[in-house]
């Protein structure tokens, strides 16, 4: 078997007709604890930790297979709230609650909350085709960049969430879809200009922070060409910003 990585993905090469992908994302200090720093629920926190590992693995086109909780609470009740965030992230994907598995810390009491999970998905390499953006495409990001208390109060109205990013990849004319996490849309476009091998140019007047957490993945970037940019416009519900233009040279500065 190889093992490789692609982006924030692991991938694993099984057999000739198979390979394994795995996710994963994490959070602490977010919940209803006595030393959580931003206070919501325990659901919430299951929600949006679950939302981000499963938006990089289906943004790369594999099928889940199963969903990995490592909890550093106790089952009753904050790691209860957490699974039921969890199967709320899964909904959308009409899954089975079977394919949830995990663990839970009963032997020390906790005053702060902590949570890992880890998304196993499967591709197959027969009908599997690698997205890539293309020379002039356009790189537009879709949602806002949010972190902490800002997702919570936006209650998901102008970021994004796996409802939302499985329209997107219903679209025809969308070439590649990258999540944005921590690092921020800066980072994440030189992940994919390098990984296109292609440079960029920024537009002028971009009203939104390029070098900002985005949190929970509360935005995606996306490619696609500038004569499809008024469709995608009218095919989702939440900002729409034109960051940058594909190019053949490689920029100077770019991340590798």
């Amino acid at each position: 078997m190889k093992t490789y990585s692609f982006r924030d993905l692991t991938l694993v090469d099984l057999n000739d007709n198979q390979t394994l992908v795995i996710s994963c994302d994490s959070a602490g200090g977010i919940g209803d604890k006595e030393l959580d720093l931003v206070k919501t629920s325990q659901e919430i926190i299951g929600y949006f930790t679950t939302t981000v590992a499963l938006m990089e693995m289906l943004s790369y086109g594999a099928k889940l297979i199963s969903v990995v909780n490592n909890l550093s609470v106790e089952m009753n009740p904050a790691g209860e709230g957490i699974i039921k965030g969890i199967e709320r992230a899964l909904k959308p994907l009409n899954l089975d609650g079977s394919i949830i598995t995990g663990s839970t810390e009963e032997n020390i009491p906790v005053r702060t909350t902590g949570i890992g999970i880890t998304a196993i998905g499967i591709v197959d390499k027969k009908t599997w085709v690698q997205a890539r953006s293309k020379v002039n495409d356009l790189v537009v990001c879709l949602g806002i960049p949010k972190v902490g208390d800002e997702v919570v109060e936006d209650k998901e109205k102008s970021i994004m969430n796996v409802d939302r990013l499985l329209k997107i990849l219903d679209l025809d004319y969308i070439n590649e879809i990258l999540p944005v996490g921590s690092k921020g849309i800066e980072y994440e476009l030189n992940q994919l200009a390098t990984t296109n091998s292609l440079g960029y140019d920024l537009f002028d007047n971009i009203d939104i922070d390029l070098k900002k957490t985005a949190g929970p993945s509360t935005c995606v970037l996306v490619s696609t060409s500038e004569e499809n940019y008024n469709k995608l416009i009218k095919s989702i519900d939440i900002k729409v910003t034109k960051i940058a233009r594909l190019k053949g040279e490689r920029n100077e500065n770019i991340c590798s």
